[in-house]
């Protein structure tokens, strides 16, 4: 399901459609939908981390990969060039198939994050939101 036809769509604060994809930033968290057959790299994704770090003035946020494509993400290139996964404090990933599935299995090595699967993209957000008041609780104590 895309974000738009979901029952969050009310909630999207901000929208940017790039070449990769499209972002919608929420309050605490932004979905990504990738397009179709896209190669993400840092220097692809880098205005949009960017964007993120502003909005979000370096608090935890989290992130959710909703994978309504199939694509490919350079995950070593994505995570040793950037210093928002410093403050990315969840990331759920919808998946709507086997094969997606059996990749996240290999993704899972470089996330060191809190991260889960998921095949429905509101029991996503409503996972990042309470991991989000997780972490905001243990940087109180």
């Amino acid at each position: 399901m895309k974000v738009v036809n979901s029952s969050i769509t009310h909630l999207i604060e901000d929208t940017i459609a790039s070449k990769i994809g499209d972002f919608y930033f929420f309050k605490d968290f932004i979905i990504a939908e990738f397009k179709e057959e896209s190669h993400v790299s840092f220097a692809q994704f880098e205005d949009i981390m960017e964007m993120g770090k502003e909005k979000y003035n370096s608090k935890p946020v989290g992130f959710i990969s909703n994978r309504i494509n199939s694509y490919s993400v350079n995950l070593i290139d994505m995570f040793e060039n950037s210093n928002f996964s410093n403050y990315l404090s969840a990331y759920a990933i919808v998946s709507y198939s086997e094969v997606t599935t059996k990749v996240l299995d290999l993704e899972d090595h470089y996330f060191s994050i809190p991260r889960k699967r998921f095949n429905n993209l509101i029991e996503a957000a409503n996972w990042i939101q309470d991991e989000l008041e997780i972490k905001k609780n243990d940087n109180k104590k």
